[in-house]
């Protein structure tokens, strides 16, 4: 994960560097995803397999999981930092083909009104549909990719 794997930050250092509110990591630990370690105090402190499984969660996340989706899917496995990161260039690089297709349609549109032509009825639905945002966020495919990839190994500490 870095040059040092026994760097412990605390939970204000992790949830910055995340990107997180603090608030998210309690929820998260109360969800039995993490279980960071305690000081002598209470105070938690985040290392590098926590790093990982949250790693993992917000990848999840923007994949368009709810948080109980995340839970079942993670429950009792090991984080698998390797299978994220594949996961997550996978769905990026699905999205960067789908953003391109999608500009060479409105690319072609453009031509043809410069030129003076109409859009036809079929261009346009083609643009609406493969240039709508909405279909851009959630990644099913990448999902599908995830759940099937995911190993049932036992989440130990």
């Amino acid at each position: 994960m870095g040059a040092n794997q026994n760097e412990l930050l605390s939970a204000a250092e992790c949830a910055g560097r995340l990107g997180l509110t603090i608030r998210a990591l309690r929820v998260y630990e109360d969800r039995g995803l993490i279980a960071p370690r305690r000081t002598e105090k209470n105070w938690r402190l985040y290392g590098a397999a926590d790093i990982e499984r949250l790693t993992e969660i917000l990848a999840l996340k923007r994949l368009g999981l709810s948080l109980t989706r995340i839970t079942e899917l993670l429950a009792g496995t090991a984080p698998d930092l390797g299978q994220t990161l594949a996961v997550q260039q996978s769905a990026l690089s699905d999205l960067r083909d789908r953003v391109e297709h999608g500009l060479s349609l409105i690319g072609a549109a453009l031509a043809k009104i410069a030129e003076g032509d109409a859009v036809s009825i079929n261009e346009l639905i083609a643009l609406a549909k493969e240039t709508g945002l909405a279909d851009l966020s959630p990644d099913a495919a990448a999902l599908r990719r995830y759940e099937q990839t995911r190993r049932e190994v036992p989440f130990v500490r």
